[in-house]
């Protein structure tokens, strides 16, 4: 009985940080980052839960779904994630995100990377969403349904591809910092590493830099 009053105390608290940071997110002409959590009374968008695998189903030429993810599972990971977060909202508010690709928590990924045939990167055509799934995601609380804390860019910033190498790399950059996909492709699978640098950081914070995690998109997501 302790524990489900604590934990209902808990999400409680989670939904007023919620909806605090939600209106005081910050925008600018390329991207919009939301700052923390939404709440609806539906299931959450974009599958609802993080769905376990090397990717998940997505269509070619729109915004192909994929990972983010520890190759080793390491509990490091949600470390990780805790750091990237807190440029918009306490990490304490998050609860706990797996590095295991096949697992129920995770940070899913949806993106489009489309490149001229020089090989640069069209920003205004290339977007990105993230979506972490931690312990809270999906739970029901006063009939409202917590969301997963999102970042959302509806345009890039730089990036390019090199066609014989196989090689790209692509930068996402708002207010609050930078975000970049550095990796290669095959026929299939695009793969590489997710870099982070924040600008800024929640009170009680520094800002933060460092890697996300391994990423893994089906390779329709880069449209060559």
């Amino acid at each position: 009985m302790t524990n489900s009053i604590f934990k209902n105390k808990m999400l409680g608290v989670l939904l007023l940080a919620v909806l605090s940071l939600s209106a005081c997110a910050k925008k600018d002409s390329s991207s919009v980052r939301v700052a923390g959590r939404t709440t609806s009374t539906g299931t959450a968008s974009g599958g609802g839960v993080s769905q376990g695998g090397t990717t998940t189903s997505g269509t070619c030429g729109t915004s192909s779904a994929g990972k983010i993810f520890d190759q080793y599972a390491s509990p490091q990971f949600e470390t990780q994630v805790k750091n990237f977060v807190s440029a918009t909202l306490d990490p304490q508010s998050l609860g706990s995100v797996s590095g295991n690709i096949n697992d129920r928590t995770g940070v899913d990924l949806f993106a489009t990377f489309k490149f001229d045939s020089a090989g640069s990167l069209i920003p205004a055509e290339s977007n990105m969403l993230i979506k972490i799934f931690d312990s809270y995601a999906n739970q029901v609380y006063n009939g409202q349904v917590i969301q997963p804390y999102s970042v959302s860019f509806s345009q890039a910033s730089e990036g390019m591809i090199d066609r014989n190498t196989r090689q790209f790399q692509v930068k996402f950059r708002d207010g609050y910092g930078e975000i970049i996909f550095q990796g290669a492709y095959d026929n299939s699978i695009a793969e590489g590493t997710v870099y982070y640098q924040n600008y800024t950081a929640v009170a009680g914070y520094q800002p933060t830099s460092g890697t996300l995690g391994t990423f893994r998109l089906h390779a329709c997501s880069l449209i060559k």
